[in-house]
């Protein structure tokens, strides 16, 4: 069942979807059963509209992201409910199957939806549920395009997931529409990592032997030699 997020929930209605909480049902839970998604296992999108319900009954929305701004981010949306759902104990949250998000402090409240832009991407946090194809072109903002092996994608959007020091920005990564990855490291605020895309290709018939330095095939090694066990000798050839 989908819910517009334009027609928020009124205040005392079930919430439509699958409950969301940042834990799974305790294992001595012996009720009715219950569907469940934890926050971290659910879908965020890297762009979402915040609506929030004004009905005349019920009681008011009393936090919001960013002062009740509309346009939002996936990670604003993951944070906020990791927050809520963990500090209102009576805070309810649910997915639809289109992934508008809906939250409420307690089921007298006001809902906040939130409407992702399906364009803009599905925020990473397991690569190796979204990364599946068998080899990719990826190609970054400096050399050129590359093909690499699932393991060497999957590693690379790993390393840039990788939390870093305390207010160090961390990395990203997003399963677009069409199958692409876009990714990127963590860094220095003043130099950022390069963005990276790879694009699903059909396998290569040779990849090539493995490099004697670091078992990578020669193919997978970086360019600019940022993706953790590249292998640090090797100097992409020049070409006029």
């Amino acid at each position: 069942m989908s819910q517009s997020a334009e027609v928020p929930v009124k205040p005392g209605s079930p919430l439509p979807g699958i409950e969301v909480k940042n834990h799974p049902l305790p294992v001595w839970y012996d009720g009715p059963p219950r569907e469940r998604i934890v926050t971290d296992d659910a879908r965020f999108h890297a762009a979402y509209t915040q609506t929030i319900g004004r009905n005349a009954d019920g009681f008011s929305v009393r936090e919001s992201i960013g002062c009740g701004r509309r346009a939002v981010t996936g990670v604003e949306v993951r944070n906020y409910l990791r927050g809520s759902l963990g500090f209102w104990l009576c805070s309810q949250g649910s997915i639809t199957e289109d992934d508008t998000i809906h939250y409420r402090q307690t089921a007298q409240h006001h809902t906040i939806s939130f409407t992702p832009d399906r364009t803009s991407g599905l925020i990473i946090v397991y690569p190796d549920r979204c990364i599946t194809a068998a080899a990719y072109q990826v190609a970054g903002t400096d050399g050129q395009p590359q093909t690499w092996s699932q393991n060497a994608v999957r590693h690379a959007v790993t390393e840039a997931l990788r939390p870093g020091p305390i207010d160090w920005p961390d990395g990203w990564a997003l399963l677009m529409p069409d199958e692409t990855i876009r990714f990127a490291r963590g860094g220095f605020p003043w130099a950022p990592g390069d963005e990276y895309t790879a694009t699903p290709v059909s396998v290569p018939a040779q990849w090539g032997a493995p490099c004697a330095e670091c078992n990578w095939r020669k193919s997978e090694h970086d360019p600019n030699r940022l993706w953790g066990n590249r292998c640090r000798k090797y100097r992409c050839p020049v070409t006029n």
